[in-house]
């Protein structure tokens, strides 16, 4: 039998719209600070996936219920939900200029971006248990939308190797 679920869908849709805007605010500064333009091309590429996820979140946000769950102390929930945030998905967005200087190629941006997109699904996948059952769905979306911008990071990496049949060692296995 399932523990009394945390969160409603609702909840865990808000928890998406942060994950993406800190996502956005990570990848800007990764290509504010990427010297090479194709690295930069591949930061621009997930800013642009952000944004779209962003509103494709709040859309599937609207039809559901708001549900105020009893806190301790005012703002306790929204503290817990973005403390989840920052230590499993996004450090503080100012760590990307810091990651972005070590890119050397697109090759290390798509492996960086993939590892960030992973790291999304697997917090998701487990905040699902948390919701209840008949919330899953909307959860379940969530994910999808997280996987697709997987195989997208993958096709671009399928069409940078196209581009540059040898990019060495520094490609991800």
């Amino acid at each position: 039998m399932q523990s009394q679920p945390m969160f409603r869908a609702s909840e865990m849709l808000q928890m998406a719209i942060e994950i993406e805007r800190s996502g956005l605010a990570f990848y800007e500064a990764c290509a504010q600070a990427a010297s090479d333009v194709r690295v930069r091309e591949v930061f621009e590429f997930m800013i642009g996936e952000e944004k779209r996820h962003i509103e494709v979140f709040r859309r599937m946000k609207e039809p559901l219920a708001h549900y105020e769950l009893p806190e301790t102390y005012p703002g306790e929930l929204q503290a817990y939900m973005r403390a989840l945030i920052q230590e499993r998905v996004f450090g503080k967005p100012e760590a990307g200029a810091q990651q972005a200087t070590g890119v050397e190629n697109p090759f290390q941006a798509i492996a960086m971006a993939i590892g960030f997109e992973k790291d999304s699904i697997l917090f998701y996948s487990a905040m699902k248990q948390l919701v209840r059952p008949s919330e899953g769905e909307a959860v379940d979306q969530v994910i999808s939308e997280e996987q697709g911008h997987i195989r997208r990071l993958v096709e671009l990496r399928a069409t940078l190797e196209k581009e540059s049949p040898s990019p060495g060692t520094d490609q991800p296995d």
